[in-house]
């Protein structure tokens, strides 16, 4: 298995004292945060894979690099972890990317926002794209950060996003944010209403109620007007 360098640019992560791990997890861990393998390309072209080689000892064997024929030079990329921006704090990825609590780079940051005990998660947003292009229009700055990534779903694509959510006992439902509780109150306390008054539910599929009597029942197309309440 590879290891990584965990660093914030390709500078540092060419640096030898620059510490290396081998998964996500392990580079969470050591960052504080979340984090994203980047891939960024050397500055420098070369003439040769020779020249490339005598320049990045490592180009061979080392699975940090891979060399490139592109625009009439040689170019070399490097792979890396990289610590991600603050990632949005709430308990779905729907909440995290339309109405967050804060963002968050550790989790005793985004304990202070949920008020409860913090884990990173990665949620699959339901809308589906038929191609890269097209979710990237949308989803591109997240993809970029490394707080979202694009998965393949039923032959087209979604995009998953990292959040941190609360960690609570299986079962046991976790305590809402101060935000949330002011939310949910004006929810419940905002009356309900339709766009229109509830039909009664014994007018047939062939009736409608007159418009000057709401007791009468109209036939529309077949069956015979009737009272309600004549039968």
């Amino acid at each position: 298995m590879v290891i990584f360098p965990l660093a914030a640019n390709l500078m540092a992560a060419r640096s030898a004292d620059t510490p290396r791990v081998r998964t996500e997890d392990e580079a969470t861990s050591l960052a504080g945060g979340p984090v994203f393998m980047a891939v960024e390309e050397l500055p420098q072209a070369f003439e040769t894979p020779e020249a490339a080689e005598a320049a990045v000892p490592e180009l061979y064997g080392s699975g940090l690099y891979e060399l490139q024929w592109r625009e009439g030079a040689w170019r070399v990329t490097m792979r890396y972890w990289r610590p991600a921006p603050p990632a949005p704090v709430a308990r779905t990825g729907a909440a995290a990317v339309k109405k967050p609590l804060g963002h968050a780079r550790t989790p005793d940051e985004a304990r202070a926002l949920l008020e409860a005990p913090a884990e990173l998660a990665q949620d699959v947003l339901p809308k589906l794209y038929k191609d890269h292009k097209s979710l990237l229009r949308r989803w591109g700055r997240l993809v970029e950060q490394g707080l979202a990534e694009i998965v393949e779903r039923e032959g087209k694509f979604a995009v998953s996003v990292t959040f941190w959510r609360p960690m609570h006992a299986p079962g046991v439902a976790a305590p809402l944010s101060p935000m949330e509780r002011s939310e949910l109150a004006e929810r419940i306390a905002a009356p309900l209403k339709g766009a229109e008054p509830q039909a009664d539910l014994d007018i047939g599929l062939f009736e409608d109620q007159a418009p000057e009597n709401p007791n009468v029942l109209l036939v529309t197309e077949e069956g015979d007007g009737r009272f309600r309440g004549s039968e």
